[in-house]
Parts: structure tokens; sequence; C-alpha cells
């Protein structure tokens, strides 16, 4: 791949102090290359999806899989065994609001160093988290239907991305360990599956434990039933674009102290500053504001949208 030379990096703002419309993108190229991820890149770009292997460490896997754990059995009223996966045969367990329960393990996740600059590639600086939900598959015949995350748009889809999905493998995924499958390329025929399309085209989507799969939101995806015994234990991080409305309300949710004990981006991610939803005149001037300062994120189109 062609390395651009950036060495005499170009003024980003003018002689009058405004931030030009090509701000940020410049921040998004130097993340992606200071992070060795062009293959990644090229990957979402041909085929609508890329593994990171060794995403987690050792110690990150078993905290986050020890809160998965925690607060499935208290959703379920009764212990989860990870050991023979008795209590989830024949079924997939979702397990929801796992940024508000869970604690420092699911925030450090959303600003995985990794994974959050290829989010950001696919859907601009200015994005929000939308969900953060755990998935618990026992064996059996449950399986997850060829479908797109790309929820509540008409077809035709855009072809940029309006949402982007991390799903971290917290055991190891192998088709008979019930593993996700992806139909590649998919993300470009811009609709959802209809009518049973992609089922057979899916292939399995393999990776150790440890690993992150990071796809498009239009990428036609599903999951294997789990044959073997024991749990298949995910984590997904779904990601939006600013203008789109989340899976769940962090304002009203995430205290004050959650957002001072992490960085700035942390408040970016759960919308602390989208420039919608005032309810008085201070917090209509206030955010005025954010859109004078933002107007390098906010007012783009397409797939440069920041």
């Amino acid at each position: 791949m062609t390395t651009i030379d950036r060495t005499d990096t170009p003024q980003l703002t003018n002689q009058d102090g405004f931030r030009f419309i090509s701000d940020h993108l410049a921040d998004i190229d130097t993340s992606i290359r200071a992070n060795d991820l062009e293959r990644n890149v090229y990957d979402l770009e041909t085929a609508g999806y890329t593994i990171i292997e060794k995403a987690l460490t050792a110690t990150e896997i078993e905290n986050l899989a020890d809160g998965l754990l925690t607060l499935a059995s208290e959703d379920d009223g009764h212990p989860v065994d990870a050991g023979d996966g008795e209590t989830h045969e024949d079924r997939t367990q979702e397990v929801m609001l796992l940024l508000a329960r869970g604690g420092r393990p699911f925030e450090k996740l959303v600003l995985h160093p990794v994974a959050l600059p290829l989010i950001t590639y696919l859907l601009g600086a200015s994005c929000t988290i939308s969900s953060v939900t755990g998935y618990i598959k026992g064996r059996g015949d449950t399986a997850l239907g060829v479908h797109s995350d790309t929820a509540y748009v008409p077809d035709p889809l855009p072809p940029y991305a309006q949402l982007a999905n991390v799903n971290y493998c917290l055991t190891d995924y192998t088709e008979a360990d019930g593993c996700l499958t992806i139909v590649p390329g998919s993300h470009r025929y811009c609709h959802r599956p209809r009518g049973g399309d992609g089922a057979r085209e899916a292939i399995p989507i393999e990776a150790p434990a440890g690993a992150a799969i990071v796809f498009h939101g239009n990428t036609w995806h599903g999951a294997k039933p789990r044959r073997n015994a024991g749990l298949r234990l995910t984590l997904s991080t779904l990601y939006c674009r600013m203008y789109m409305r989340p899976q769940e309300h962090y304002e009203a949710i995430l205290g004050s102290d959650v957002l001072d004990r992490n960085p700035p981006r942390f408040g970016e991610l759960v919308g602390k500053n989208v420039p919608t939803g005032w309810q008085s005149t201070t917090e209509a001037r206030r955010i005025v504001g954010l859109r004078k300062e933002n107007a390098g994120k906010y007012y783009r189109t397409r797939g440069v949208h920041a």
C-alpha cells in the first residue's frame, strides 16, 4: 500500500481562526497508520468486516467474562454455569446495559485503542455508542438468521456506514462453538437481506478468544448453532452516527461519576456533545456553541462525515 508523506501537516485553520471543513480527516488517517490498521481498512472496504486478533489481554477477557456472567445470573435469577452450559441449552441470553451496569472493564472497552480508530474510520469522529450488549449461547439448535444491523432505515441503504459493530470474542469462535457468520462484500448491496438472502453465502468467522471482529452496519451476518459443550461468550459494542438515535439512553442512565473518571472522548461517545435535544434556552445556547465549535465534524456529506 502506498504511504502518503504527511511530514508537512497542512494548517487546519485559516487566517481568521476558523477550522477548515477537512479538519479531523488527517487525525483519522494518523490513527489508522499509527496502529498499523491499513490492512484492516482494506478488509472493511472490500469484505465489510475485519478481524483484530489479540485485541484483549487474558486479564481483560477474564474481567469482562466475569462481569458478563455475573450480570447474566442477576437477570436470569440463578447462577450461570460456564462449565457445562446446561443453563443455556437451546437458547442465547441477551444481557443488556453492560456499560451502565458493568463498571470500568466495559467503560474501557468502548474506548478500545485499536477498535475505536476503525469505528471512527467508518462513522466519523462524531459517532456515539449505541449499546453494549452481551450474548451467552449454549449448546443446541439456536442460530441467528442472516440480517443487517442498519435498522429503521428504508432501503436502499446508503453505501457508507451508519452503524458499525465490534464483536469481542471472550471464548474461542469456531463453527462448532456457534461463531458469527458473514456474507463477504454484502455491505455493498445497500439493502437488507430479503426472503432468505445470504443463507447459503454466509461463511463462518473463526477467531480465538480475545479477538475483535469489526463490521460495517450494512454487512449481512448471522450465527451458527453451538454444537460443543459449554458457553459461547460475546460482547457487542454497537456504534452509530451522531444523528441516529442510540439503543441505550446513556444521558439518563450514566452518572457524573462515570463521566468524571473517563477521558473527554468517553463523554463524546455517550452523546454528551450531540448537538440536539435542548430543553431550555440555556441548553439551546450551549448546543449552538457546540455546533459552531464542531462545524468541521458535523457539516459533512456522505462517507466523509466526521
